[in-house]
């Protein structure tokens, strides 16, 4: 989806439990509480009243407790659009809170969570005669809501699935082992392997090389750093295995991949 926005996401999408990054700016706010969203290396509680800014390209992952009773609404906005809205605030910080690295985390006091449900569905409602001035009215209050209430340290989200996620998030860079998983977040290791392969839809290491090849592509579209640091800074061992498990993954070499980026 280019532009526009969605009223009541519920259950499972395309993307659902699967790295992903949008070509639009994305503001999505949680209508139900349990489980977790990921982003920038760490886990944040998903919550009623969350509201979350994704910056166009920035890999995020979703990960609700009951996918069935997942709520979400969303709105996406074109980068150019999200500039020229930019420029239009007062405030010329905000254009350094709201770039395409950005990830803002916001909860909504539960007073003003009506109005910011109501901007969602004006959006979704819009007309094609007024639709650019009502994506601009709704990005614009959903802009200040989420300058208003972002919370500069959240608190990690809860449960031992999430502080897994986070762990394993926080040291990429490293060498993991299940065993170093599982010490940290005082999990046994076969209940841990067992539950997190039912949960994130693959084992741990699986999601450890995921995550590392996710974190890869973001440094060859954004930097222009060698090949051999992106691998050494995304926790592979070497360059012949990075190139290899990368053309997998995307049928083209690190090279490749950056050019047609």
């Amino acid at each position: 989806m280019k532009e526009g926005a969605i009223v009541h996401q519920r259950g499972r999408d395309a993307m659902f439990r699967v790295w992903h990054a949008s070509d639009s700016a994305l503001i999505i706010y949680m209508h139900s509480d349990g489980g977790s969203i990921v982003c920038a290396e760490k886990a944040y509680p998903i919550q009623k009243g969350t509201l979350c800014f994704i910056g166009a390209g920035k890999y995020h992952y979703t990960m609700p407790d009951d996918s069935e009773t997942y709520d979400r609404s969303k709105l996406f906005v074109d980068p150019t659009h999200l500039q020229a809205i930019l420029g239009a605030f007062p405030k010329k910080a905000l254009s350094t809170l709201f770039t395409d690295e950005a990830f803002v985390y916001a909860r909504i006091d539960g007073s003003i969570q009506g109005n910011v449900e109501t901007v969602f569905q004006e959006a979704a409602q819009s007309e094609e005669t007024d639709r650019d001035l009502i994506l601009f009215s709704s990005t614009v209050k959903l802009l200040g809501y989420l300058e208003r209430y972002s919370l500069e340290r959240v608190p990690p989200a809860t449960g031992w699935m999430s502080s897994a996620i986070e762990y394993i998030n926080g040291n990429l860079l490293h060498e993991l082992s299940i065993d170093e998983i599982c010490a940290a977040i005082h999990v046994s290791k076969y209940y841990f392997c067992h539950r997190f392969k039912e949960e994130i839809g693959m084992t741990v290491m699986e999601y450890v090389l995921k995550t590392r090849l996710v974190m890869a592509k973001e440094l060859l579209r954004k930097e222009k750093t060698s090949v051999t640091e992106v691998a050494a800074r995304c926790g592979f061992s070497g360059l012949s295995y990075f190139s290899r498990v990368f053309k997998e993954e995307t049928g083209l070499t690190p090279l490749a991949y950056r050019k047609q980026a």
